[in-house]
Order: structure tokens, then C-alpha cells, then sequence
């Protein structure tokens, strides 16, 4: 019959005094040492408490830090969310402001003071504080706090109206090197996300995208892998990039690869040839703004767009369809009443 758990205690040290919180087989430092019997018997009851707090099924709002309920979400999703890497940005930016906060300390003025604090663009900041808003309803969900508080989030704000030229493409591709030329080149035809393009296999794979030369298909899911808000999909080649793609080597699994290795990320590459081609604000998300306004400036159907690009109607008709030339022709053609 195993021995019955004793009660946290405190045991005085011989070599130093120092008094040490003693709890199975673990020994906390309370911080005190010969003379201060009374302050390490404080420690030990706030330990002590604060113990009782954890083992408790539920907690209420303010028995609980901001940063305990983000590494209870990470710890639980980063095992199967898709861009592991975003998710793990999110909670290390949220962190040094958050964490510790209290649960309860999530409010209007909170919220607003973080993106003051973060000095960051709308866009950058929604994106965090929706991962907090995640991660405080998910708690609430699991029954680790008994609700959760709202999270306000920023505006959105315009969105950026940047994209190249033929002209600037051409400078781009120029000043790039191999490998980023071929991300290019993918991102222009395609208006793939960085993410997707970087994962593409050679191969068919169960859990990243892959290229079918043969029938000229890109695609941008694994076999086993489910489809997200940022749609993926599958896209038929243009006869120019199915061509050059077949003249690529293969020097690696990946598609986008550096010395036969894949590149997770392109930012730094990317970044050095936009410098040497001289172009200002300029983004791996750039290309793919730049291919859906080319793809409607040279006359391409919303319905034609949403299916290519993967990218919601809401988002194509907000963002994008202003550039068509046919955008409203026949409310034109109705209104001109030659007075």
C-alpha cells in the first residue's frame, strides 16, 4: 500500500537556515532565512492556497493570469493547428503586455491600450488579439475559467492597394535569387499565399501541397489535410509556368528549396531582392494582391476569380473588382441619360 502523501511543510535548511517549502519531492525557496520563521510561514499558506487555486476544476476570471489561459490554448492547439509558427508569433507578441494581467483584467480600456502599446498595424494587431480572444474562450470552453471576457478588437482599416507592375515584377525577379524567383513566379500566376506556395512538394504528400507535372495541377493541400480560412485549394497551371516548371531541377522535396533544403521562411530572401530592385513596400503578400488585380484588370469573372484564387467573393468584390473594366458597365449604361 503506497504512503500516504504528507502536507506541504516547511523544513529549515542546517548549512545556510534557509527556509524551504518541502511538498513530496519537491523543495520551494519561500526566500527567507534564520529569524524569519514568521514570513516562510506566510509563504507557506499563500503557497499553499495558491495550489488549492490550480487544483480547482474552474476558476473564476480573477484567480487566473492572461498568460496561464494563452499557454493552456497553445499547449493544446499547437499540436494541430496548421501555421504552427503564426500561432506561436501571436502568443509570444501577446505576452509581455498580457501575461501578467489577470483574466478579469481583459477590457475595453485593456484592449485599447494594447494596440497603442504594440504600435503595430490594425491588420497585425486584430490578428493577436483575435488569438487572445481564442485562447480566453477556449478556457472558458474547457472549464478552466467559467466564462470568458469580451475582447475588443481594433478596427480593420483599409486594406493596402499596392501591387506591381509588369515593369516592377521583371526588376523584382531580376535582383532575386533562384529560389525566391521561383516563389515569384508561383505567386504571380497562382495568387497562392506565401505559406502555401513555400510547402509545395514535388511529390504527392499526405500533409503539404504537391505539383502534378504531368496534368499541369498545383496542388496546394495535402492528401490528408483539411481546408482552412486561408483557402488553399487546387489550380490549374498556365501554359507558361506548367512549361517552366518542367525545366526546373529538382534539388530538394520542395519546390521552393535553397542547397536541396525547403525554406519555411522566405521573408529574408525576399526582403534583400525588393532592396536591390530598389521598390518600396513591398511584400511576399504583394504578389498575390498584384495576381488578382492583373487577373481582373484583364477582364477574369468574379465567379472565375473566387474558384483560381481560393479567395472569398466578399474579399474579391471589396478588394479586387473595382480594377475590372467591365466593374459596373451596364449600372454605367443605365445611368447615362444624356440630359
Amino acid at each position: 500500500m503506497p504512503r500516504k502523501r504528507k502536507p506541504a511543510r516547511l523544513f529549515q535548511r542546517k548549512d545556510d537556515g534557509a527556509w524551504l517549502i518541502l511538498d513530496g519531492g519537491r523543495q520551494i525557496r519561500t526566500g527567507y532565512g534564520d529569524g524569519f520563521r514568521g514570513e516562510a510561514e506566510d509563504a507557506l499558506s499563500a503557497y499553499i492556497a495558491d495550489r488549492k487555486r490550480r487544483q480547482r476544476i474552474t476558476l473564476e476570471p480573477h484567480e487566473i493570469t492572461v498568460g496561464e489561459a494563452l499557454v493552456h490554448y497553445g499547449e493544446a492547439k499547437v499540436k494541430s493547428v496548421k501555421d504552427k509558427e503564426r500561432l506561436l508569433h501571436s502568443i509570444q507578441a501577446l505576452a509581455p503586455y498580457w501575461g501578467d494581467l489577470k483574466v478579469s483584467d481583459v477590457d475595453v480600456d485593456t484592449c485599447q491600450k494594447y494596440s497603442l502599446w504594440r504600435k503595430k498595424s490594425a491588420w497585425t494587431v486584430r490578428r493577436e488579439m483575435g488569438t487572445l480572444n481564442a485562447a480566453l474562450r477556449y478556457a472558458a470552453a474547457t472549464r478552466k475559467i467559467t466564462h470568458a471576457p469580451i475582447v475588443t478588437l481594433p478596427e480593420k482599416g483599409a486594406a493596402k492597394d499596392r501591387w506591381l507592375t509588369k515593369e516592377e515584377v521583371a526588376k523584382l525577379l531580376a535582383a532575386a535569387a533562384p529560389h525566391v524567383q521561383r516563389f515569384i513566379k508561383i505567386a504571380i500566376y497562382t495568387g497562392r499565399r506565401k505559406t502555401a506556395i513555400s510547402r509545395l512538394k514535388w511529390l504527392p504528400s499526405i500533409d503539404s501541397g504537391w505539383v502534378d507535372l504531368e496534368n499541369g495541377v498545383l496542388h496546394f493541400l495535402g492528401k490528408a489535410e483539411a481546408e482552412t480560412k486561408k483557402r488553399k485549394g487546387v489550380v490549374r497551371m498556365p501554359a507558361t509556368l506548367h512549361q517552366e516548371m518542367q525545366t526546373w531541377v529538382q534539388d530538394g522535396s520542395h519546390v521552393i528549396s535553397f542547397k536541396c533544403a525547403p525554406v519555411s521562411r522566405i521573408h529574408k530572401a525576399f526582403g534583400a531582392a525588393v532592396r536591390r530592385a530598389g521598390l518600396e513596400d513591398v511584400t511576399p503578400h504583394t504578389l498575390k494582391h498584384t495576381a488578382v488585380t492583373w487577373a481582373f484588370m484583364r477582364g477574369m469573372t468574379l465567379e472565375d476569380a473566387t474558384a483560381y484564387f481560393a479567395t472569398s467573393r466578399e474579399t474579391l468584390e471589396d478588394v479586387y473588382r473595382s480594377y475590372s473594366p467591365d466593374a459596373l458597365r451596364n449600372a454605367a449604361g443605365i445611368m447615362d441619360l444624356k440630359l
